[in-house]
């Protein structure tokens, strides 16, 4: 049976960006915070991509006995939800890892070193069972309890010709429920729109009345009725995200951007057993730091121990806490 985000977890996983040959080193400092804030009990498992990186952090960290290294030489991605997999227990479910938005879609000889490299860390600190699976799918785009599995259409123009749902089916047991794609979403997951917090409760974003957001609210209203109609529970999560476009390669592009920054984005948080890590926002638009403590007291009022960090710079890579991590 596949591991949801609310099945009892017993690994956390982070790659560390320090000596990434990207704009993702500029992180360093982001990940420091979320390592020290991480509590104790919760293993923690951070992949290096050198030796020397590995001893700088066992002697940044050596006071959290929780915290383990292991070493990938070259990896430098730190989007793990989406190259890592569906962890089921003995084996993991790989999907190819073959981002087609925006200006990755050249980049293909790079996702295909990626892949092997994922590889070598499921094999190192989980399990040598990988079942690859013959589709192109991000793991952002694959949110699931233990029965179902809410993905966008994109997954349509990543496979063309493929039976995707009997594809998921066969391999991982999941029925699929194929969701459209918001008309502004170049990216196509559903980790920014929803999570579930059980079997048979999943948090949907609910987003303020603002002339802006009158689309996302129109889509995020239709994933509502979706997952009504297929007998879940909806929850909100609080969500406000900014107009914030992010430079990109785009050429004959009539929109500023094709990507925009996750500030905002609450629902993409890291669950942990117990534990939810929550993005905080300081971007002043929009009242946006009220909605910190919005859905920090709701969710705890829910009981979850909810911890905070502030994302505002790893939202303007694109996505948030979710996005970077991986429970096993």
């Amino acid at each position: 049976m596949v591991k949801a985000d609310f099945s009892k977890s017993n690994n956390l996983f982070l790659a560390y960006p320090k000596g990434f040959l990207n704009e993702y080193e500029s992180l360093v400092t982001f990940y420091d915070k979320l390592i020290e804030l991480i509590p104790a009990n919760i293993p923690l498992t951070v992949i290096a991509n050198t030796k020397k990186v590995q001893r700088e952090l066992n002697k940044k960290f050596s006071h959290k006995p929780n915290v383990d290294t292991i070493v990938i030489n070259y990896f430098d991605e730190i989007w793990l939800r989406d190259c890592m997999g569906v962890f089921a227990g003995d084996r993991v479910y790989k999907f190819n890892y073959s981002p087609n938005y925006c200006s990755l879609r050249k980049e293909i000889k790079y996702y295909q070193y990626i892949n092997k490299l994922t590889g070598r860390i499921l094999n190192k600190a989980i399990t040598t069972n990988i079942i690859k699976v013959p589709l192109n799918i991000d793991g952002g785009n694959f949110v699931h309890n233990t029965k179902k599995v809410f993905m966008t259409e994109k997954v349509y123009e990543d496979n063309p010709g493929k039976d995707v749902k009997q594809i998921v089916k066969d391999y991982t047991g999941l029925d699929a429920i194929i969701v459209k794609r918001s008309c502004f979403d170049v990216i196509g997951h559903t980790d920014g729109y929803m999570a579930f917090k059980d079997e048979n409760t999943v948090f949907v974003s609910e987003y303020p009345n603002l002339p802006y957001l009158k689309n996302d609210i129109e889509y995020v209203n239709i994933l509502k009725a979706v997952a009504s109609e297929n007998g879940f529970k909806v929850l909100p999560i609080f969500d406000n995200p900014v107009d914030e476009p992010i430079k990109c390669a785009c050429k004959g592009k009539k929109t500023r951007s094709c990507l925009y920054s996750a500030a905002g984005v609450y629902v993409n948080y890291i669950r942990f057993n117990k534990y939810i890590i929550m993005p905080e926002y300081s971007l002043n638009a929009n009242s946006i730091v009220e909605y910190n403590w919005t859905n920090k007291r709701w969710l705890e009022s829910l009981g979850f121990d909810v911890l905070s960090i502030n994302c505002d710079q790893l939202a303007r890579f694109g996505g948030s806490l979710h996005c970077i991590s991986y429970q096993s």
